[in-house]
């Protein structure tokens, strides 16, 4: 078995009794044989986009050992709970003090999750720097050279879709010796 983080994203109506929310991940771990170490409230937020019609969850973070190849049926049941929105599973690499440390404190007080929600400046991308990144990334290919083509025809300031020769008039048909228009 393999100690697993799990982050479930529950419906904030669901969440409002935590006895209900503990049962419901110490069932969705049982059906997948997986040993329930922690299970606290993270936070309550309002979403970033509409989850089947709700804009506010509450976050429950969760310490599990399971065996690996159970991991997409606790995910698949998951998807068929009405109270858990979505789920986020990752292989832990947790120390055994924070495990401790968790497991110590209430487990409904919402954990002070790192800063108040809002990114930081430099957590975000500046509008400049990803056009500065591509434009930096085209220079790395190594010097060019752009004599190999020959050299440009020059053009007239002809309307768009005329050729460079046409000036506006309509060009010569070859005629067939016969009438125009006329079939054979």
């Amino acid at each position: 078995m393999r100690r697993y983080e799990g982050m479930f994203l529950f419906d904030n109506n669901a969440a409002r009794e935590w006895s209900g929310v503990e049962q419901e991940v110490r069932r969705l771990c049982d059906r997948i044989g997986a040993e329930l170490e922690v299970c606290v409230k993270f936070d309550e937020r309002k979403l970033a986009y509409e989850i089947d019609k709700r804009k506010r969850g509450t976050f429950v973070l969760t310490y599990f050992q399971a065996p690996p190849d159970r991991i997409t049926d606790m995910e698949r049941d998951v998807r068929l709970s009405e109270a858990v929105l979505r789920i986020l599973v990752l292989k832990a690499e947790v120390k055994e003090e924070r495990i401790e440390e968790l497991k110590a404190r209430n487990a409904e007080e919402p954990l002070d999750p790192a800063g108040d929600g809002r990114r930081e400046d430099g957590d975000r991308p500046r509008h400049g720097r990803d056009r500065d990144r591509d434009r930096d990334r085209d220079r790395d290919r190594g010097p060019r050279d752009r004599d190999d083509r020959g050299p440009r025809e020059e053009r007239s300031a002809a309307p768009a879709g005329a050729s460079a020769g046409d000036d506006g008039a309509a060009a010569p048909v070859a005629e067939s010796g016969g009438e125009s228009g006329g079939g054979e």
